[in-house]
């Protein structure tokens, strides 16, 4: 075999290796998306449309409860949410998905920036936050959990995902 033959076998190689991996990642990707089972098995798909709401006790200790809804993008690489209430917004900074092997649980730890809006109280502050939630499986899935923030604030998190990601918009 001459140096020529060589070169061009392997040229093959690599194209079809690249190529079987390519088809690899992305037959994972979309079995991911699209079976349960196998959403079980790494994490189960948050993405999509949630409403639900943020509780807290406020300065004169009177329980509150204010309405939000989140967006969320999940793809096997990272998950980004964005927490939006009539006065503030929040946004990933980091996130941590976790499963419990011993009793399929499924955890997350999500690191946020809060953004106050424009025309309220405190207009234009923003200030880091930190929220442990839950995944429930059920008929309308669920993120509950507890959060605390930098500015000494804390509360519990209740969400039930109201619209699921098209199956065919793999990028979100």
């Amino acid at each position: 075999m001459d140096a020529g033959e060589t070169f061009e076998a392997g040229r093959l190689v690599v194209r079809w290796a690249s190529s079987l991996s390519l088809a690899a990642v992305v037959l994972l990707y979309a079995g991911w998306r699209w079976l349960p089972m196998l959403q079980s098995m790494i994490f189960p798909y948050l993405g999509g449309c949630w409403q639900g709401e943020v509780r807290y006790v406020d300065k004169n200790q009177n329980p509150c409860a204010k309405p939000v809804t989140m967006e969320a993008k999940h793809t096997l690489f990272g998950i980004k949410f964005l927490l939006d209430s009539d006065e503030s917004t929040s946004a990933t900074l980091a996130v941590h998905a976790e499963k419990d092997p011993d009793f399929d649980r499924y955890r997350l730890f999500y690191v946020y920036l809060n953004r106050r809006k424009e025309g309220v109280v405190g207009g234009g502050e923003a200030y880091r936050g930190l929220a442990v939630v839950r995944w429930a499986d059920a008929p309308q899935p669920s993120l509950e959990g507890d959060y605390f923030t930098d500015t000494h604030r804390d509360g519990t998190l209740h969400l039930r995902r109201v619209e699921k990601t098209p199956f065919w918009k793999l990028w979100r």
